[in-house]
């Protein structure tokens, strides 16, 4: 009764005032040209069941994608030059007279490695809300990671998947697909394959692009803000394949494909 009495105050606090907050800082931050966000209208932000899935160059994508998922990112229009989220956002508050706050399950559940993530006690607002994966040899551990997402999935729920598995530049390079114009992929896990035909979730590829400069990989953890981040949205989509393997070519050929997709802004 206490765990769950706890848990329910950390998703209050995250929907209430973390999630406002941070949404707010990303609007700041694409009125500064800091943030560019294209074809957000794309985002399903009222569907259940959704895998969303994106490429990984930087630590910076497990903190801001989670927020695309909450209304808040249409809420504050005002601070953005992207005039045209104020139709959304009047959406935005009609949909507010039927729920006040996002229902728990529509929150993307983010998957933090449990060792760094996770644990520490600086984290454990978070726990409870997201799911840790243990990225060590304890193949079990992953297994059990991965029912639950499909239990989440199966219960109308959403979840973020960055199906490299790790960090672009920790893949290896002899495997990584490679567009026209360089953009680089690691090749991709299974796992949200093997969820969207078992659950048949739907897939919206993200692409994101810049992080790694904002936020350099292997140097000293500070923002580099005179840097910009672009974050494409795409279409969402229902997996064609019969088995694993070429649900993750799918996924994969809609994440390059969103990687040489104009800049439009949206």
């Amino acid at each position: 009764m206490k765990k769950k009495l706890l848990n329910e105050l950390k998703f209050l606090t995250v929907n209430f005032i973390l999630a406002p907050l941070l949404g707010l800082t990303i609007c700041w931050l694409e009125a500064l040209q800091r943030i560019k966000i294209r074809n957000f209208n794309r985002f399903p932000q009222w569907e259940e069941k959704l895998i969303v899935v994106s490429n990984h160059p930087a630590l910076l994508e497990p903190v801001i994608l989670p927020v695309m998922g909450f209304p808040w990112m249409n809420f504050p229009w005002i601070f953005s030059p992207l005039w045209q989220r104020i139709r959304p956002s009047l959406n935005w508050f009609r949909e507010l007279q039927r729920e006040f706050s996002l229902s728990k399950k529509l929150i993307l559940v983010n998957l933090p490695d449990k060792k760094n993530f996770y644990d520490p006690l600086y984290m454990n607002i978070l726990q409870g809300i997201n799911i840790p994966v243990d990225r060590g040899n304890k193949t079990q551990a992953r297994i059990s990671t991965v029912f639950v997402l499909k239990r989440i999935l199966e219960n109308g729920g959403r979840v973020l998947i960055f199906p490299e598995g790790t960090r672009t530049f920790k893949t290896i390079k002899a495997t990584r697909f490679i567009t026209k114009s360089g953009k680089e992929l690691g090749k991709l896990k299974d796992g949200a394959g093997w969820l969207a035909l078992k659950t048949g979730a739907k897939i919206l590829p993200i692409w994101v692009e810049g992080t790694d400069k904002v936020l350099p990989n292997n140097k000293f953890f500070f923002p580099r803000l005179w840097h910009s981040m672009t974050i494409k949205i795409g279409n969402p989509f229902l997996i064609r394949g019969n088995n694993r393997q070429e649900a993750t070519l799918e996924i994969a050929k809609a994440l390059l494909e969103l990687a040489g997709e104009n800049n439009k802004k949206g």
